[in-house]
């Protein structure tokens, strides 16, 4: 970390547009990648380094691309530059409370979850397809355990599931929002796009509750929110989200094995 951190300093002060009296104050970041507040003379950015792409295979010129079109929508900050080593990213700086620095109600939180992820899946861009089955191998190479005969059956089973509800519907999703990517206000703008991609909506909400933790009841109130703004009936989605839900716990269980190995 110490090595990323020279190496970002070394291209900042590089930069035509950053001062060279520049400061780099390190905030809460994710669970692998680090975050700091870059404050010059008169501006002030969001600069995000890359370590989980260790972990993820992930097209970082692409995801600029997309973010860049985001934030014309409204949906996302304006991302200002991205390393020439492709290991960290600088955005505009934002000056607003997140769903996870307020005081309100469970209720209040799942309504803004629930309409920020209605004008995502409703959202019209170019992005990859997210081959989730694809990304469960690729996890498990960097973990390099056998596979048993039953463990193999459950993934052949989730992966038909996945190309079913794929075929059914697909959106462009965000398949991370955690409460901390979301700003509190009438236009909510979203961070972290890394694992964003055309994808199934019952996915992105089944993520949505694993990575909040939601309970029961709050789950219950994400998807009646969702399903009156998307315009659905409610058992679908409720059922929907549930047939993704051993899905999402899978993900998150590898992923977590394929960061603890790779750190």
């Amino acid at each position: 970390m110490n090595d990323l951190k020279v190496m970002l300093e070394a291209e900042l002060t590089g930069l035509n547009f950053i001062q060279s009296d520049f400061d780099l104050t390190a905030i809460n970041g994710g669970t692998i990648n680090s975050s700091y507040r870059l404050q010059t003379s008169n501006q002030s950015y969001f600069v995000k380094t890359f370590e989980s792409d260790k972990i993820a295979l992930l097209d970082r010129r692409k995801l600029f691309r997309i973010q860049s079109v985001l934030a014309t929508e409204g949906l996302a900050v304006k991302p200002v530059y991205l390393s020439k080593s492709l290991s960290f990213q600088i955005d505009q700086w934002l000056d607003s409370p997140t769903l996870d620095q307020i005081g309100e109600s469970s209720l209040t939180i799942t309504k803004c979850l629930a309409s920020a992820l209605t004008k995502l899946h409703n959202t019209k861009i170019d992005a990859p397809e997210l081959d989730l089955p694809s990304q469960w191998q690729h996890y498990l190479s960097l973990i390099d355990v056998p596979v048993s005969d039953s463990m193999q059956q459950t993934f052949d089973k989730y992966a038909s599931i996945w190309y079913r509800a794929c075929d059914t519907k697909k959106v462009f999703c965000h398949n991370d929002l955690a409460l901390s990517h979301v700003t509190h206000n009438q236009n909510n703008k979203i961070f972290d796009w890394e694992y964003c991609a055309i994808s199934c909506p019952y996915f992105d909400l089944a993520s949505c509750v694993a990575v909040n933790g939601f309970s029961s009841s709050e789950e219950a109130s994400l998807c009646a929110f969702y399903a009156q703004y998307s315009e659905q009936r409610l058992s679908e989605v409720v059922k929907k989200v549930a047939m993704m839900k051993p899905l999402v716990e899978l993900t998150y269980k590898l992923w977590y094995e394929a960061a603890r190995q790779s750190s």
